[in-house]
């Protein structure tokens, strides 16, 4: 065994040219797997730090005939669906509630989710300090407490322990600390800063609240109950406890794993498989290069096997070489990785879970040594055992040709395999930039070129009045008040078109959503009543991002209300979904909408619809209400936004130094993060396709000039006897088209195989794409002709006389 490594090490090395080859095909292919794998390992394959992951579920309301087919829940349905113990061991919900921390020099923005006191239970998470939330924590009117995170423990208290029992002034409240929770939650809530109780409000209990959406609902599956089991039962509570509405309502749980994960899934699966494409063509390059290699020492391998060397012993010679250059090609690749490796996490989007746990590890290293196996077999044993299976007496002619025709079958068939991956590679490549190209030609139904969009926490502790302070954290007239003045402040800016507040802007911070009547029109009890996201804005909101006006009018600063937005004199904007969607034949201007308890606004005007979350998903309709409430700032500038920031911020401060402004970013930012999870993909892909082909380009090219040089003889005879030189030319190139084109039909099949995988990918365009595809083949076979050229080229150029001395 150790004979033939060192046989193998010293055969390598007095071939230089054809190591350093291999070693960096293989490398390529190796470290691009190791690269992809490690983000899969970490995204997909690494267990959540949490017990049993894989028993956890979510709860999602499902509104089809509304077009959302995921929501979250309300809480009197939390507290409805956690009376189904036969399904669930435990249940727990959880909001986003942001909080302004006070108290610690300049007031800080705290990112914090409200929980239910069983989370922690649930997620088998016990607090690092303290102790966890209980069910008196949870229960509306009592003390507030806080759980800190174990970042912003380090963060605001140097990891002091005697922090528990400490005050923290949150908003206007203060809250006792009771516990640091451990790091490792923060690999499935890496933002999260602050956790508070829950501690619903007998007011959200009520049965008018039933469809106030805006609770994540987690689920423990109780012993021997699989996700398929409680699917079924969730929907059987979902026809007992909607009886009325379970015509369009539904529920649907999907594990945690798949929650997280999201649709990321799909695209490192398809990332995955392009590089397990690129390392078989790789392997099958370099099986090229090894037969070519093996060709050249068919006379020395036909000497050892006259004297008696068994061929299994060959074999193994042979496919020693093949291990070695896997292993050398293996620790390169692992190398690149690395590179590799940073490349990716600075190139992927933000929102990949846990991509700051990516990294090269015992369980990447495993991987790769068992890919240098694989790729060893790969490329290793066939070429071993056609060189080895030529007919000695044959082998041991001075010119004798008939051994490689078997070895040419075999060369042929991998490059007839390497072109068809590359076609795949092509074609996926091409798809994803068409999809690419699509999105960032749609119109987002705004104009985002210099505007910039922060959000800031109102000033809670001068929001109160005597007359508020029971019943609401702020006064509607002192927040109207504070918004005015900031509005004014920021417009009067140099360099400062347009300044608008709302409740939210476009892929920049979550909206709200509701349910409305039509004035006038009978109201079916058997359905859900129309539902539309709701927009809280000032009147400069659609020209600060140029939201065009269908039909009717924009609102006015007079029409702005304080406190109920409905009612006498109320007015609304919607967009132009919603007008088609209910007011399909007719003029929605001047219907009223709202209902009879808290009033009825008129609508005034139509505007276009607004791509608010994805640019490849339609509005799902929008209200715009005249109003205050909302704490994000949209800015329109003369020129570049973000040099406006130090500006801005400083007008803020002058209105009230304790407001804390945070999510600073452009629009055009906004819309490019956005798209992050395309582009990363593409471009990888991409990368990979240019890779494929060049590789395939090669094999092509080698086998070419290998059927060239054995040919050199035939080729002098030929054109000795009268063969003109374009007839030649014709052989050479019939010969690699052939192969080509083989190659492309094998490509399409595989295509077909890999239609599931990419389709979930795509917008704008289907799987077969007929310009892409054409683009994509023509690319192929331009290479190919440039690759069959050469060879034949050089063919054409034998000296008959030179050819007929050849061997």
């Amino acid at each position: 065994m150790w004979s033939n490594v060192l046989y193998a090490a010293r055969g390598l090395k007095k071939s230089p040219k054809f190591t350093a080859t291999a070693l960096l095909t293989l490398a390529l292919g190796i470290g691009a797997n190791a690269a992809i794998f490690s983000v899969v390992s970490a995204v997909l394959v690494r267990r959540l730090p949490i017990r049993d992951p894989q028993n956890v579920v979510v709860v999602h309301d499902q509104f089809p005939t509304l077009n959302l087919p995921r929501t979250t829940v309300s809480v009197l349905q939390f507290r409805d669906f956690s009376h189904r113990t036969d399904l669930f061991q435990s249940t727990a919900a959880l909001k986003r509630k942001d909080l302004t921390l006070a108290g610690q020099g300049q007031a800080l923005r705290l990112q914090g989710m409200e929980a239910t006191s069983q989370l922690f239970s649930l997620l088998g998470v016990r607090p690092e300090l303290g102790r966890d939330f209980t069910s008196q924590d949870d229960t509306y009117g009592n003390e507030p407490v806080v759980l800190l995170s174990h970042g912003l423990w380090q963060r605001l208290f140097g990891n002091d322990h005697a922090v528990v029992g400490r005050e923290l002034r949150l908003d206007t409240k203060s809250y006792e600390i009771i516990g640091v929770l451990p790091k490792k939650i923060e690999a499935l809530y890496p933002h999260v800063e602050v956790w508070v109780p829950a501690a619903f409000s007998p007011e959200s209990l009520s049965p008018k609240y039933r469809w106030y959406v805006g609770y994540t609902m987690l689920a423990r599956l109780a012993p021997g109950v699989n996700l398929q089991r409680a699917r079924v039962g969730m929907e059987t509570a979902a026809a007992h406890f909607n009886e009325d509405t379970f015509e369009q309502f539904h529920v649907e749980l999907r594990s945690l794993i798949d929650e997280e994960v999201g649709d990321v899934r799909d695209q490192l699966y398809l990332l995955w498989s392009a590089v397990g494409l690129l390392l078989v063509l790789a392997c099958a390059n370099v099986a090229n290069l090894v037969m070519v290699r093996n060709e050249g020492r068919a006379f020395e391998i036909a000497i050892r096997s006259a004297l008696g060397c068994p061929r299994i012993r060959l074999v193994g010679q042979l496919f020693t070489e093949s291990v070695l250059l896997a292993l050398a090609g293996g620790g390169m690749g692992f190398l690149l990785a690395g590179g590799l490796l940073r490349a990716l996490i600075k190139l992927a989007p933000a929102h990949l879970p846990r991509i700051a746990d990516v990294h090269l590890d015992v369980r990447v290293v495993a991987w790769t040594f068992a890919v240098c196996l694989i790729s060893s077999a790969l490329f290793g044993i066939l070429p071993a055992f056609v060189s080895t299976r030529a007919q000695v007496a044959e082998s041991l002619k001075i010119g004798g040709c008939s051994a490689t025709i078997g070895r040419r079958s075999v060369a042929n068939a991998l490059v007839v395999s390497q072109v068809g991956f590359a076609l795949v590679l092509l074609v996926g490549s091409g798809l994803l930039l068409r999809t690419f190209e699509r999105l960032v030609e749609i119109n987002p139904g705004f104009v985002p070129d210099n505007v910039l969009t922060m959000r800031f926490s109102l000033p809670l502790a001068t929001m109160n009045s005597d007359a508020t302070a029971s019943s609401r954290p702020y006064d509607p007239l002192r927040v109207a008040s504070f918004s005015s003045s900031l509005l004014d402040r920021i417009s009067s800016l140099h360099g400062v078109s347009q300044a608008a507040i709302a409740t939210g802007a476009p892929f920049a911070s979550e909206g709200y959503n509701t349910t409305f009547d039509i004035k006038g029109r009978q109201v079916d009890p058997t359905k859900p009543e129309p539902f539309a996201n709701v927009t809280y804005a000032t009147p400069q909101y659609f020209k600060a991002l140029k939201i065009p006006l269908i039909s009717g009018r924009f609102y006015i600063p007079a029409e702005m209300r304080v406190g109920n937005s409905s009612g006498k004199g109320a007015v609304r904007i919607i967009d132009e979904k919603l007008a088609k969607r209910f007011w399909p034949n007719q003029d929605p201007i001047g219907s009223e909408i709202g209902d009879e308890k808290d009033g009825w606004a008129t609508i005034i005007g139509v505007v276009g619809d607004v791509r608010d979350t994805d640019l490849a998903a339609e509005s799902t309709g929008m209200i715009y209400v005249p109003g205050y409430a909302g704490t994000t700032l949209i800015i329109r500038t003369k020129s570049n936004p973000t040099s406006f920031v130090a500006a801005i911020r400083e007008a803020i401060n002058e209105v009230d130094s304790s407001v804390p402004v945070y999510d600073v970013n452009s629009m055009q930012d906004l819309l490019a993060a956005s798209l992050q999870s395309r582009k990363f993909a593409t471009l990888l892909l991409t990368l990979f396709a240019a890779l494929a082909l060049a590789l395939a380009t090669v094999g092509l090219y080698a086998v070419l000039s290998y059927v060239v040089t054995r040919r050199t003889r035939e080729i002098g005879i030929r054109i000795a006897i009268g063969a003109s030189r374009d007839s030649v030319l014709l052989l050479i190139f019939r010969h690699g088209l052939m192969m080509t084109f083989s190659g492309m039909v094998l490509g399409l099949g595989i295509s077909l195989l890999l239609k599931p995988l990419i389709a979930s990918q795509l917008f704008g365009s289907q799987v077969f794409d007929g310009p892409t595809f054409s683009l994509a083949s023509a690319l192929l076979v331009m290479t190919a002709l440039v690759a069959i050229f050469l060879p034949a080229n050089r063919a054409v150029r034998v000296d008959p006389m030179i050819a007929l001395r050849h061997e």
